[in-house]
């Protein structure tokens, strides 16, 4: 990792590294366990000079191996095992894919879904189990380059975002994508609700298949994720809808999560003497 992805810098611009590294990724394949199940894209991406892609389906594989072995950058295309083995019909004549360059496989107008890889079947199986959401959901497709741009303009038609990913949730790439899309200028108003991150613990991948299918993002996490984020109603959201800050206080924001709460909290000799709430448990509002 060091010199392939330096060389370009460290010989200013002299020289080059059009590697291309294929490597075999992923989970959902019971039995890989700690050597063959995990997805580590985030600890790639840490190094700059270096491209890394994740196709989830043939012909993307294709495409992006196409300008992978014709660009100078050294690039690392991980293969999702769960995706590749299984059998697919072909799309005909292979087109390059520019590398950076992410899929919107679904439009729609109540919720972005991010994903890449074998979670892109696992995004999808949530989607397809929700007929009456209308979702976007994007195939990242590259890790870096990452097409944000793309993200962002899904996200500011829809105002949520969920992100599922097969890695570990700590320092991770969904994280990334949350924390950049965060700050650029504006992306707050166009919000409905908190950006929601569906990923693997931070655990390793047991041997046996209940622990490995356990530990992983799954069709009932994401829908709950999406279930969430639809439920959830930002103060400046139910203004426009219902014409009134009075509406809202009437009743009309049930489920919302308020911007600011005051509460009243008990003076226990040198303890807490006021508070705001931060976070609602919709079960107790």
């Amino acid at each position: 990792m060091t010199n392939l992805s330096t060389l370009h810098w460290r010989s200013n611009g002299e020289w080059s590294a059009p590697a291309v590294i294929y490597a075999p990724y992923g989970a959902y394949l019971p039995g890989g366990s700690l050597w063959h199940s995990q997805a580590n894209e985030a600890a790639l991406a840490h190094f700059p000079g270096l491209h890394i892609v994740i196709p989830s389906t043939p012909e993307d594989a294709a495409g992006l191996f196409w300008s992978a072995m014709h660009g100078t950058t050294p690039c690392i295309v991980l293969i999702p095992k769960h995706l590749m083995w299984q059998n697919a019909a072909g799309g005909g004549s292979v087109q390059p894919i520019p590398v950076g360059k992410a899929a919107v496989r679904k439009t729609g107008r109540d919720v972005t879904v991010v994903s890449w890889g074998n979670c892109m079947e696992v995004a999808g199986q949530a989607l397809d189990s929700l007929p009456e959401v209308s979702a976007e959901l994007i195939d990242l497709r590259s890790i870096i380059p990452l097409d944000l741009a793309t993200i962002e303009q899904s996200v500011r038609k829809t105002g949520r975002l969920v992100i599922v990913q097969e890695d570990a949730e700590t320092c991770s790439v969904g994280q990334n994508i949350i924390s950049r899309l965060l700050q650029i200028p504006g992306i707050w108003q166009s919000l409905k609700a908190a950006p929601t991150l569906v990923a693997k613990p931070d655990v390793n991948i047991g041997y046996h298949p209940n622990l490995e299918y356990a530990a992983l993002p799954d069709k009932a996490r994401v829908v709950a994720a999406i279930h969430a984020a639809l439920a959830v109603q930002s103060r400046a959201t139910l203004i426009a809808e219902t014409g009134s800050e009075a509406a809202i206080q009437n009743g009309a924001g049930e489920g919302m999560v308020s911007e600011k709460r005051e509460i009243r909290v008990p003076i226990l000799g040198e303890g807490i003497s006021s508070a705001r709430v931060v976070i609602v448990d919709r079960q107790t509002w």
